[in-house]
């Protein structure tokens, strides 16, 4: 089996990328440098060498990495995720959001707590579906979330993705940072003032993404 995950550039010649591959039976995230050759017309080509990383292992990997990233950007070692607006919410002020009347209910359980707000954020498309048509799908969009909720939202976004993608969603609040990852489980068939609407559920929160959702719920309820 080897099938391809995802890439990202690691400078202006050489990306990394991800694949999924079956070693002696077990199943492994290959993740292996491929640097633009001379002798290839300056098309990307593998190195010789790879990580390979058990897929039973993966879960404990990116809390560790997760971790790892959350101390560096305290230390301002790395650069935070960049924003078209920043929302500024210091902890011992008040905190203020602009109402708006949620659309439609969340797509989680009734006992889900939410808020509708205005707030900017950035998502990055991490998986589509197979069945989903050839034209090419943004790497990158910012958007605005009008309803939030710790099980899900719905947000605005200026391109339509298909339900079952999968995206990652950045948010600056305050001096926290919000990371998550979303499946979209509906997109509306045509944009209204420019946007898509998009009913989002979390898949994957780290406990500081928990913590900045609860902030925002509790204050605006």
């Amino acid at each position: 089996m080897n099938k391809n995950l995802g890439r990202f550039s690691r400078n202006a010649s050489e990306e990394i990328r991800l694949l999924l591959r079956e070693v002696h039976g077990e199943l492994h995230v290959e993740l292996r440098a491929y640097g633009r050759s001379a002798r290839h017309g300056g098309a990307y080509s593998p190195e010789p060498e790879a990580i390979l990383v058990p897929v039973r292992v993966l879960s404990d990997l990116c809390r560790v990495l997760e971790e790892t990233h959350d101390r560096l950007l305290k230390e301002r070692l790395v650069d935070v995720p960049s924003l078209t607006n920043v929302v500024s919410i210091a902890a011992i002020d008040p905190i203020t959001l602009q109402r708006v009347e949620p659309p439609d209910p969340l797509p989680d359980t009734p006992s889900e707590r939410r808020v509708a707000a205005n707030l900017p954020i950035e998502c990055h498309l991490l998986s589509a579906p197979d069945s989903w048509p050839s034209q090419p799908l943004p790497e990158q969009v910012t958007g605005e979330i009008r309803v939030l909720g710790s099980g899900g939202a719905h947000v605005w976004l200026p391109e339509q993705f298909p339900v079952c993608s999968t995206l990652a969603v950045f948010m600056r609040i305050g001096e926290l940072i919000f990371r998550g990852q979303a499946e979209v489980v509906e997109a509306a068939s045509h944009p209204k003032g420019g946007n898509y609407r998009h009913s989002l559920r979390w898949i994957s929160l780290s406990p500081h993404a928990k913590a900045a959702l609860s902030k925002v719920i509790d204050a605006a309820a």
